[in-house]
């Protein structure tokens, strides 16, 4: 077995393979160039692919920061294993063993003191290991003394049969009495939501936004709450990565948190989707109480993850 960096020659072999092991996650060759290639932080050192004489066995693709990610910079002792995979054929034969280490020893030499799978912010595709859909993972990352930190869950919504709850609009009407506005967002509050975000939510939250005003989309996508002195409490908006389905980030301030200003906003953006004849809503990552409150509008979890970090000293 030879391991070599990333060339491009390989492109259709590696997305090839990718499709056949990562069946629950499945790409395009164009969704492999944005999301790999095209991503600022894309190293051709730290995506291996492991050949069998010319045969693609295996690729792990890393990801070490190159260029600040707004308010967390470059994070410079933080480094990821976005994913993993190697040709059936070749499991427990130490192939997917040595992509790991080699890929840690790598990330290790740039600086990395902790190296986390798959929740790379913002070009993720998963945010853990999806121990329904990879159940064999979890052991294989363990024995490389990768620690469980946490859960997750993906969620989804379908919206055809979906109305406005009443108990819902009854909460509205009683925030509005109290001075709070719900509302399509207007170019006006850029800098307030900007603000709003950065300081509540941070640099992940604000880029989203940010992208969607640079798209001119924003007017489109974002519902906003204001407060009696028009200033922004709330937020939610859908579109994050393209997809006119994928709903978030959704937040509210913390002194308002169980006000039901946010219910207010998640189902003004469900009533808008589906008006806008989009029937479906998902989202890829979120636990405990936002789980919790998901389930109170109708999201139903699709996928359960386990987050793992390795740290080095």
């Amino acid at each position: 077995m030879q391991i070599i960096s990333y060339i491009q020659d390989y492109e259709s072999k590696v997305v090839e393979l990718w499709n056949e092991c990562l069946t629950a996650d499945t790409v395009s060759i164009d969704q492999f160039r944005k999301q790999v290639l095209f991503d600022d932080n894309f190293n051709c050192d730290l995506a291996l692919i492991a050949l069998e004489e010319d045969e693609v066995i295996g690729f792990i693709l890393a990801t070490k920061r190159q260029v600040p990610y707004l308010d967390r910079g470059l994070e410079p002792e933080r480094g990821w294993i976005n994913l993993l995979f190697v040709k059936e054929d070749y499991r427990r034969k130490n192939v997917g063993s040595e992509l790991v280490k080699e890929v840690e020893k790598r990330l290790v030499e740039k600086g990395a003191k902790t190296i986390t799978l798959a929740s790379y912010s913002p070009s993720y595709f998963f945010p853990g290991l999806d121990y329904e859909s990879y159940p064999k993972s979890i052991a294989f990352f363990e024995n490389l003394s990768y620690n469980k930190t946490g859960e997750a869950v993906s969620m989804q919504r379908d919206l055809w049969n979906y109305s406005f709850p009443e108990r819902v609009s009854i909460r509205k009407t009683q925030l509005e009495a109290e001075g709070y506005v719900f509302k399509k967002f207007n170019y006006k509050y850029s800098m307030k939501l900007l603000e709003f975000l950065g300081v509540t939510f941070g640099g992940g939250w604000k880029r989203n936004a940010l992208m969607a005003m640079q798209n001119n989309e924003a007017e489109k996508l974002i519902w906003i709450c204001v407060d009696k002195n028009d200033d922004v409490v709330g937020f939610c908006m859908r579109k994050m990565d393209g997809n006119d389905c994928r709903f978030g980030p959704f937040g509210v301030s913390d002194s308002l948190r169980s006000s039901g200003i946010g219910g207010v906003l998640f189902n003004l953006m469900m009533d808008d989707m589906k008006s806008n004849k989009l029937y479906y809503l998902y989202f890829l990552w979120t636990h405990g109480a936002g789980m919790r409150f998901y389930e109170k509008h109708g999201v139903k979890v699709y996928r359960n993850y386990y987050l793992y970090n390795k740290k080095f000293d």
